[in-house]
């Protein structure tokens, strides 16, 4: 043995050497003392086994009792150490002799000597141990433990350290041996007959591949008749061997294989149905990248839910999440990019949007920014148009396309991002079905449309929509150059008069009277900053309200349509008024929100409309909007 300073490694050792796992203590510390004596220039720790070790190796054998490594036991009046780990390497090789001859039989509980600790090893449950050791198991394990069966079926004893591929082939191994027998071949290959009329040839094939040939090692019967058939011979096996009354070890033992054989494929059952779960969420998941508003950050990812309302991230792992998006993002074929691209807002935020989306997504978020940065503008030019100034942009194109840049990267930084993404001159020169379905094409020859373009704006309609809320007097021209001329010469003298007010540090600071908010004005506030979570990055209320309402509001009069969206207004409203009461900022939280809408969409009424998903959505943003008085 090479030299070890673990007390459980001497212990072994020293029990090999004496041929026995049952060791007096007052011997064991005599030969570790010699022990450390003699490597302690190899291992220092040894050093602590000098002189007296009784008080350390009894301290240490406490620490080595609570791992069940190893007990201590009375034997009259002196004590005695049981190295554990000899009987776990004793049992392992009994299993390997099982794996050579399928007619030994398991080491049993009732085998273990009759001065041995049982409670110093767990025992465990054979369907938790087994499913629980085929998910994650350590075969460099020392552990001893005792696997308890149901159906009264006598307790086995099992080493950590033995694989459970090996104790599923012995187990295997033992139906099959039965079923070799003469008086068993004939027997159980009626019954499965006789079970499955229609299935005569593949009952053939299988006796034959899994029975009358079977191959080394474990073989798989995880999958399609060869499952069906191999349980059903279990069963049936199970069935008559519970019948005999005076059963014999080689009984006791197929019984208990038999047990193995079926946690084994309710094993594989249970596996099967995770993954086909794991992968269909996977399946929803790449479906709902896919739909609007197209474009999704992972914190919205990560709350995906399915059609029965559940989360889908946990039904596949985060490793799973990483791998698909992993593989969407990277996977092309050549010369072409990925079915998933990624980009980032200034934020830092990064999104995920299909290929096939990205430039209808850029159309759809021009559109929405048209009238953001238009109303934007024309308030601008008004105040500046009625205090009698000009802006550089009203005049200057270059600079009308910088300000219109600046308000795109303002107002709508996803639109902002997309744009300038490295992926948009390369995915506008693709030629796709889907991508040339698209009327208008934000890039020409591999170039970014003018921002003018992209928008629909020009300075000369921001202008005329500016000058038609100007008063009438600012349209005669003698007396506006007469009043520019004036204000400009008051401006100039006020900015030579003006002077910088210095603090006095000597002056105490006073703090003003902090301000009672009201309940109302503190749930106000409260949904104000509630609203951040429930729309995109530089997005607004209004226009994710108008998207939404036209994604469940499929009327195509304009009568219709406006009425339909009154009722759900309507209701809404009447919903908002009654449950605001009970309301505080404390309580009014995201899921709280989010359930108050998912309870108003599930009414008979709201259940009519259909489009569950957007009309949750709106109601949530038009109960915020409510609650924090946002016109």
């Amino acid at each position: 043995m090479a030299t070890s300073s673990n007390l459980s490694s001497i212990i072994r050792f020293y029990a090999d050497k004496q041929k026995s796992p049952f060791i007096d203590l007052n011997e064991f510390c005599a030969y570790i003392k010699k022990y450390a004596e003699h490597h302690v220039e190899e291992q220092a720790e040894l050093v602590k086994y000098l002189g007296d070790p009784t008080n350390t190796v009894t301290a240490e054998l406490a620490g080595l009792e609570e791992k069940h490594l190893a007990a201590i036991i009375p034997n009259r009046n002196k004590k005695m150490i049981v190295s554990i780990t000899n009987f776990s390497i004793k049992y392992a090789n009994r299993y390997k002799e099982i794996q050579r001859n399928e007619a030994v039989p398991y080491p049993l509980e009732s085998e273990l000597p009759k001065k041995f600790p049982i409670n110093a090893i767990e025992r465990k449950q054979a369907e938790l141990y087994i499913t629980q050791t085929l998910a994650n198991q350590n075969i460099k394990s020392p552990l001893l433990h005792i696997i308890v069966f149901s159906r009264d079926l006598p307790s086995i004893i099992l080493p950590a350290c033995v694989p459970m591929e090996l104790l599923l082939e012995t187990a295997q191994k033992k139906i099959i041996r039965v079923c070799k027998k003469d008086e068993y071949h004939d027997y159980f290959l009626k019954k499965l007959r006789s079970s499955n009329p229609s299935k005569e040839i593949t009952i053939k094939n299988f006796f034959g591949h899994f029975i009358d040939k079977p191959q080394a090692g474990l073989m798989d019967v995880s999958e399609g008749d060869d499952y069906y058939l191999w349980n059903q011979l279990c069963y049936y096996m199970r069935q008559d061997f519970e019948k005999i009354q005076d059963r014999s070890a080689e009984d006791t033992s197929v019984l208990q294989a038999i047990q193995i054989s079926e946690i084994h494929s309710t094993y594989l059952k249970q596996k099967f149905q995770t993954n086909k779960k794991r992968e269909e969420a996977l399946k929803e998941l790449k479906s709902q990248l896919g739909k609007a508003p197209f474009f999704y950050s992972m914190n919205q990812i990560l709350k995906f839910h399915d059609q029965n309302g559940k989360l889908l991230y946990g039904q596949f792992s985060e490793d799973d999440l990483k791998n698909t998006l992993q593989n969407l993002t990277t996977d092309g074929k050549q010369n072409e990019l990925p079915d998933l691209l990624v980009f980032k807002v200034n934020s830092g935020t990064r999104y995920y949007v299909y290929k096939k989306n990205a430039l209808p997504l850029v159309v759809r978020l021009c559109n929405e920014a048209h009238d953001s940065i238009e109303a934007n503008l024309v308030q601008k030019w008004y105040n500046a148009l009625f205090n009698y100034e000009k802006l550089p942009e009203m005049t200057d194109n270059k600079k009308f396309e910088k300000c219109l840049e600046q308000q795109v990267e303002k107002n709508s930084p996803v639109l902002y991002a997309l744009l300038n993404a490295n992926f948009m001159t390369m995915l506008s020169l693709e030629k796709s079905d889907d991508i040339s379905t698209v009327g208008f094409q934000p890039f020409v020859d591999g170039q970014l449309r003018p921002y003018s373009e992209l928008l629909l704006l020009t300075s000369d309609a921001i202008m005329s929509k500016a000058k038609m809320d100007l008063p009438f007097i600012y349209s005669i021209p003698i007396i506006s150059w007469l009043i520019t001329l004036f204000r400009s010469k008051k401006k100039n003298k006020k900015s030579q008069n003006q002077t910088e007010a210095v603090e006095n540090p000597f002056e105490e600071k006073t703090e003003a009277p902090k301000k009672h908010i009201s309940k109302e004005e503190a749930l106000a506030e409260q949904a104000k900053n509630l609203t951040n979570d429930f729309i995109p990055e530089g997005s607004t209320l209004d226009r994710e309200l108008n998207y939404l309402q036209k994604q469940w509001n499929k009327m195509i009069t304009k009568e219709a349509n406006f009425a339909l969206t009154e009722d759900v207004n309507s209701l809404i409203r009447d919903y908002t008024r009654r449950v605001v009461r009970t309301l505080s900022a404390q309580s009014f939280t995201k899921d709280r929100v989010e359930n108050l809408a998912e309870t108003l969409v599930k009414t008979p009424n709201m259940q009519k409309i259909g489009e569950e998903k957007a009309l949750k959505e709106y109601v949530a943003l038009y109960i915020l909007r409510l609650v924090s008085n946002t016109n």
